[in-house]
């Protein structure tokens, strides 16, 4: 994902090996496609960016009826006092827990909690301990609600310092974004097993929901699905990434 990512995420995007718009996000996981439950308090979320869709344009039963438990709307310290309660009044109504997916920087943590909305900070960096007090301060800021940390995976892409993040979240979210790092399925399964062992019970797995940055197709039910099965017995859940417009509408 990264801060990259989530600025194109802004944009319409083209798919690398055609001039066509990939393929609607709702063939991939729309409101006919529920995502079986994999046990109690096994988080299946979903990133949304207002600024490409507006909340009052989610169909909030429908994400539920897909099988998602929690969203992580993109907030900065400009929107995130009109934005957040919006989300959070729709998200409610249906059951979805609601959490505010911030960029370094974010001074309203504090606020976002007393909202009693979770907070994931995205902090995709190779210079994590650099970021380390900002860390500290929005667990602090934080406190009574769930704090995670979206970060690069931990091997994959060299040393992400998980030893060094891990005492200040609740989880961390590793973007394992397999076709990115060329791995493949297996390599998927044995490395959420690998980060489980070392952090047990403290990882939700970031999958992408389309074939590759290079390319934009949506990935087949069955795909997201295998993925998501290859992680859920070492993980506390998983996140679903995606680039476009979101299909949950009214």
């Amino acid at each position: 994902m990264g801060v990259a990512a989530a600025d194109n995420a802004t944009t319409t995007q083209t798919n690398s090996t055609s001039d066509k718009l990939p393929v609607s996000y709702s063939d991939t996981l729309g409101p006919w496609y529920h995502i079986p439950s994999v046990g109690t308090g096994f988080i299946v979320g979903y990133y949304i960016n207002p600024r490409v869709t507006p909340i009052s344009e989610i169909n909030f039963t429908a994400l539920k009826k897909a099988g998602i438990t929690d969203i992580y709307v993109l907030a900065n310290n400009n929107n995130y006092s009109s934005v957040l309660p919006e989300a959070k009044e729709r998200a409610d109504t249906v059951g979805i827990k609601t959490h505010a997916w911030v960029y370094p920087g974010f001074s309203h943590a504090s606020e976002v909690a007393q909202m009693k909305i979770g907070v994931q900070l995205d902090v995709e960096t190779y210079d994590m301990p650099d970021y380390l007090p900002e860390i500290k301060a929005m667990r602090q800021d934080t406190e009574g609600v769930p704090f995670s940390l979206a970060v690069k995976p931990e091997r994959w892409d060299g040393n992400q310092y998980y030893y060094l993040i891990a005492p200040y979240c609740d989880y961390i979210v590793p973007m394992l974004y397999i076709a990115d790092y060329d791995e493949g399925v297996t390599g998927l399964r044995n490395w959420a097993e690998f980060y489980n062992f070392i952090y047990p019970g403290k990882i939700v797995a970031g999958l992408e929901t389309y074939e590759s940055d290079q390319n934009l197709t949506p990935k087949d039910q069955t795909t997201v699905l295998e993925e998501i099965n290859a992680v859920q017995y070492n993980t506390h859940g998983v996140i679903l990434f995606r680039y476009g417009l979101s299909e949950f509408h009214d």
